[in-house]
């Protein structure tokens, strides 16, 4: 195995790992809001449980948007390109 082949390896297994994480993330989130709303529902005739799920919601929205890779800043390679970047200004001031 080659290092770009480790490389590569690593960054898949990292990439399910997360992938494993945002599923059981939504999992929760779907359970948990779901008895929110019944509890609700059962309890109150305000409805309350709409704020829990509008702010778990962009939470998971978020995440979905970084692991989907949606929005280019929140990628490895950016990263990579911005350590990088400071890494070589900071070269400059020595």
């Amino acid at each position: 195995m080659t290092v770009d082949d480790d490389k590569a390896y690593k960054q898949a297994k990292k990439k399910v790992r997360n992938l494993r994480h945002f599923y059981k993330h939504l999992l929760t989130f779907a359970v948990v809001i779901a008895f929110l709303h019944i509890l609700n529902m059962m309890t109150s005739s305000y409805y309350w449980a709409i704020w829990p799920t509008l702010g778990w919601g962009i939470g998971i929205f978020l995440h979905s948007i970084q692991l989907f890779d949606f929005a280019p800043f929140f990628d490895a390679e950016w990263e990579e390109r911005k350590i990088k970047q400071i890494m070589a200004r900071k070269a400059g001031k020595s």
